[in-house]
């Protein structure tokens, strides 16, 4: 969660107040008695627990609140502002589709206390291994999209090996190891929008899974 709208705030009541004090003590030749500095505390208190309410109010509608990953309708305007930046300059972005395979069957023999745990397990693991500027997305019940911008070539096939390797080995007290199916697409080669490469990524995922 980022702190923008504490810092904001906060910052906002620093600047009234170095105008209030400027005013009345240089300008008018007031003196301040301490109830100033008293009060001044606790307009920053205010305005930090209110900052702290707009970073959750939009930390909750950015993220999937199981997994801290970016939701569906996040990364479809995040995507088109990326598109804008890497029009013109030559850069390639993957668009790689994460399918948990059986996770019905781990949600059925084990419950859905341990599925919960198992996703967000996943999704940590696909962030720990993406750079700061890419995208994980939840989007499905046991699909994920990690957006990986700045593509670098000859790469996608080691980033595939190092996650299959990676899900066989969980280290979870009721799941050992889970396979996926991933669906890759490359921006702008298979398509120019977010929605035409998830569909491209969508069919690779399923030729994969009848491979």
């Amino acid at each position: 969660m980022k702190y923008r709208g504490r810092v904001v705030a906060v910052c906002v009541v620093i600047l009234f107040n170095i105008l209030r004090y400027g005013y009345y003590n240089i300008y008018l030749g007031y003196l301040f008695e301490d109830s100033f500095f008293v009060l001044t505390g606790i307009f920053l208190l205010v305005a930090w627990i209110g900052g702290k309410q707009y970073d959750v109010a939009k930390f909750y509608a950015e993220k999937d609140p199981l997994t801290n990953a970016y939701n569906r309708r996040t990364i479809d305007k995040v995507f088109k502002k990326q598109i804008s930046v890497y029009k013109n300059k030559g850069k390639k972005i993957a668009v790689v589709l994460i399918d948990l395979d059986d996770f019905k069957d781990i949600n059925d023999r084990f419950g859905h206390q341990t599925g919960d745990e198992l996703l967000r397990h996943v999704a940590e693991l696909i962030m720990s291994n993406a750079k700061r500027e890419d995208y994980v997305v939840r989007w499905g019940s046991d699909e994920f999209v990690h957006v990986i911008l700045d593509l670098k070539e000859n790469t996608l096939k080691d980033y595939v090996g190092n996650l299959k390797s990676t899900l066989s080995d969980l280290n979870m007290e009721s799941v050992d190891a889970v396979s996926a199916s991933i669906g890759i697409a490359i921006y702008p080669d298979d398509g120019e929008t977010f929605e035409k490469l998830i569909q491209k990524a969508d069919t690779s995922m399923y030729e994969m899974k009848k491979a």
